[in-house]
């Protein structure tokens, strides 16, 4: 009994379990449905009630097992809410089809995945609410994917919580198909398969910085076109941490065959027609860097930029670089993960470049400006290049330089990592026209404050500079001019060691010539040369002139105490360098100097009052060049020197000539070079007066210091003629007879000169002058002639001669005192 009405008991409770269980899998299997039934009918009341939000639709339709949603007729707006934290959402929206979402995830995973979005006609303009901060809570990430968007004839309006536009578009047409996502922040976000857009009307916020606009974009068919592109700076300069703000407009925009990868962006052709792009600086020195790796690769086959422009300008509007047309074209554009790294962040194949107006403010008193450049792959071509003084300074010199065309062949240059290599073959610049306006009291350059030398390498083969001219001015006085010149430089090579000395580049060989020099050499002077050629280590000046700007009358009445006034012309200047440099470690070493046809004027007016300077010696002179000077050998030749001198009261100046004079120097130096010598020998050769050879033999030792010299020489036949010509004035005395010879061997210093004078003569009569009349006083003359030795018999024995020097009066000078002192001796 008991076992019966335990298995009844049994076999109930079996059938309650099942019923149960089959309930439920009733339920599983309604509930979908009813809850599809429940939300259909209910949903728009739910959100009407339950959100800040009114809406309304028609057929709506709801599949929870297949994730589909659908409605038609959406009408949705924002219900009045003080809350900022609200969205406003207002609009209407024809139809919205939404397929395969997971919508379980999405309720208790914040996942959500979409086979299809399609909305039709949308209209919404949107205003988001303020986010809230929430301290100490991890935000869990939400996500999202689409794998096929469709989107006909929106009109949708954006703008952040201040009630700025993020986005805004009108018309838009989107078709997405088999979207892919990246999560690499270093990749291209999206991909697509089929990528369709067409939308007017559109402005896109891009961060708090910049917005894009556009007027129309039209996408389809591996196809893209822009109209009315902009790219635009929203906030103040100050406000960037960029050292440049951009705005970029280019009218029409166009790409052909491209594809979208998460890898990269690859592109057949791609065409910008008139950019124009505005850079303002910031002027801020440094930025906070935020380096992002870059992995991603960009190719364009073909990019082509027509009629553009740029223009850079400060904060203050004042502009500082301008391109106003240029057209770019580029092959084979590559921009990838080791391109980005170089200071070019891209390379190309070959390029065809036209830039016209070119304009560049190198600082507030220098600026470029270029007609036009055009590069067609490795040559450059450049018309009208002017290098503009735009100010004027009395620290800094300013220049003014133009020229004609400038031509740069073969270019080959590159960045290799950071160091710029410029390869070049030749460049060319025509009919350079160069200006230098010289600052009146320029600073000192620090060497210790320049900026360290770039990283450059530069190999250039041939620098030609052909038919320039040059001059300079100071104080709106011209002070060199040069008629024309032409400069070529071999094998031209610089890096950053060379760029730190002195002269910042070295050259194989070169060849430079100049026409019709005119330099001011000082308050008296010009000096004028008709041609210099210098090749190598050999320089040939011809019609060399050293000219006072002045009469002797005007000169006499600007100086203030006496003065020599030098007018010299030379035929012709050849000087053979041996070893010298120019630069910071100046060094001069020639090997010899020829002067040819010397035509040298010294005039010497004794009415100014008397210069009492110390006159130094030429030792002292040379010891006192401050650089290491030697020249192995000066030779002087087909010349002539004179020199008048004057004085007060006197008739007619006394005149001294040396015609037909030849001179042999060796050794001239500054006792400063290693290894050489310090003695300094004169051989010169001449006809005194025109006709009495004459040869002086002068020696001195530069490193001596006490300025010790030895000097002889003989005159021969010299006429009284001549010889009055200098005696009469100084002297006021005048001889009658006749010369044979006279010679003098002397040494001296800074202090004296001194020696023996030999005197060979006869017939020898004087004749005394009246100082102020001129007349010839006779009596004093007949009873001085009594004591006169009127002949030198045989050879004569010398006289010695010592006299002191005075120290305000020239080394000649003294010489010729010498030499009267020997006269008076023997005729007295």
């Amino acid at each position: 009994m008991k076992k019966k009405l335990s298995n009844h008991t049994s076999k109930k409770r079996k059938k309650t379990v099942w019923f149960v269980l089959g309930v439920l899998c009733v339920l599983a299997l309604v509930f979908p449905f009813l809850l599809s039934i429940y939300l259909k009918h209910k949903l728009p009341e739910l959100v009407n009630r339950k959100t800040p939000y009114q809406i309304s639709l028609q057929d709506f339709d709801l599949n929870l097992f297949k994730g589909n949603i659908s409605a038609e007729s959406i009408s949705i707006k924002t219900k009045n809410t003080n809350d900022p934290k609200v969205t406003q959402i207002s609009g209407n929206v024809k139809s919205l089809q939404v397929e395969n979402l997971g919508i379980w995830n999405a309720l208790f995973n914040a996942s959500y995945k979409v086979d299809n979005i399609k909305l039709i006609d949308p209209n919404l303009q949107i205003v988001s609410g303020k986010t809230q901060v929430k301290k100490d809570t991890a935000k869990k990430k939400m996500n999202f994917e689409v794998k096929n968007i469709l989107v006909n004839n929106g009109n949708i309006s954006v703008k952040g919580n201040d009630k700025k536009d993020l986005f805004n578009g009108k018309n838009i047409n989107i078709k997405l198909t088999e979207i892919h996502q990246s999560k690499d922040v270093s990749k291209i976000p999206v991909a697509f398969k089929e990528f369709k857009i067409n939308a007017h009307d559109v402005l896109i916020t891009v961060n708090d910085f910049y917005k894009i606009s556009a007027d129309k974009i039209d996408a389809k068919n591996k196809q893209l076109h822009i109209s009315a592109f902009q790219l635009k700076p929203i906030e103040s300069p100050a406000l960037y941490n960029a050292k440049n703000v951009f705005d970029l407009k280019i009218n029409e925009l166009s790409a052909e065959n491209f594809t979208v990868d998460q890898d990269s962006l690859i592109i057949d052709d791609a065409k910008f027609i008139k950019p124009q792009l505005m850079v303002t600086s910031t002027n801020k020195k440094t930025v906070e860097e935020n380096p992002k790796e870059v992995n991603l690769k960009i190719g364009i086959k073909d990019l082509d930029l027509q009629q553009g422009s740029v223009t850079v300008q400060q904060k203050d509007k004042t502009k500082i670089a301008s391109v106003d047309n240029f057209r770019v074209n580029l092959k084979d554009i590559v921009f990838d993960k080791n391109t980005v790294k170089e200071k070019v962040p891209f390379a190309f194949s070959t390029h065809n470049v036209e830039l016209d107006n070119i304009y560049f403010k190198v600082d507030p008193l220098q600026a470029v400006s270029v007609k036009k450049i055009n590069s067609d792959n490795a040559d450059i071509f450049i018309q009208n290049a002017q290098f503009l003084a735009t100010g004027k300074s009395s620290t800094k010199d300013v220049f003014n330089i133009k020229t004609e065309k400038i031509e740069i062949l073969n270019n080959k240059s590159k960045f290799a990592g950071q160091q710029l290599q410029l390869k070049l073959d030749e460049i060319n610049v025509y009919a350079p026209d160069i200006n230098i306006i010289a600052a009146t009291h320029k600073k000192a350059v620090n060497k210790k404050t320049q900026n360290q030398s770039p990283d450059l390498l530069l190999n250039l083969g041939t620098l030609n500079l052909i038919n320039g001219t040059f001059s300079q001015h100071k104080q709106g006085s011209r002070k060199v001019k040069v008629g024309n010149f032409n400069v070529r430089l071999n094998s031209v090579t610089t890096n950053r060691e060379i760029l730190k000395k002195q002269l910042p580049f070295h050259v194989k060989s070169h060849l430079i010539t100049a026409h019709t020099l005119d330099i001011d050499a000082g308050k008296y002077y010009r000096l004028k040369v008709d041609h210099i050629r210098n090749f190598e280590k050999t320089t040939q000046i011809s019609n060399f002139a050293f000219l006072p700007k002045y009469s002797r009358d005007q000169f006499n009445r600007m100086i203030a105490v006496e003065e020599d006034l030098y007018t010299i012309k030379v035929k012709s200047v050849d000087i053979t360098d041996k070893n010298s440099a120019i630069g910071g470690n100046t060094s001069i070493d020639l090997d010899h100097i020829v002067l040819d046809g010397v035509d040298c004027n010294i005039y010497h007016d004794l009415a100014p009052p008397d210069d009492e300077d110390i006159r130094y010696m030429f030792s002292k002179k040379l010891r006192d060049v401050k650089f290491p000077l030697y020249v192995k050998q000066v030779d002087i030749k087909n010349s002539k020197l004179a020199y008048e001198e004057i004085a007060e009261k006197a008739q007619i100046p006394g005149k001294i000539t040396f015609d037909h004079f030849n001179a042999k120097i060796t050794g001239v130096n500054s006792a400063k070079m290693k290894g050489k010598p310090t003695m300094v020998k004169v051989d010169s050769d001449f006809k005194f007066f025109g006709n009495a050879p004459t040869d002086v033999h002068w020696q001195f030792d530069v490193a001596n210091k006490n300025d010790d010299y030895a000097i002889n020489g003989t005159i021969k036949n010299l006429s009284v003629d001549n010889a009055n010509l200098f005696v009469r004035p100084y002297l006021n005395v005048s001889l009658d007879g006749q010369i044979h010879y006279l010679k003098f061997d002397y040494r001296g210093n800074s202090q004296k000169i001194g020696g023996n004078f030999y005197f060979k003569y006869n017939d020898m009569h004087v004749n005394f002058m009246n100082k102020n009349t001129g007349k010839e006083r006779k009596l004093l003359t007949a009873v001085a002639n009594i004591f006169v030795k009127n002949d030198s018999k045989g050879e004569p024995d010398h006289v010695e001669v010592e006299k002191e020097r005075d120290q305000d009066k020239s080394f000649f000078n003294t010489l010729w005192q010498g030499i009267m002192e020997g006269l008076k001796k023997y005729l007295i």
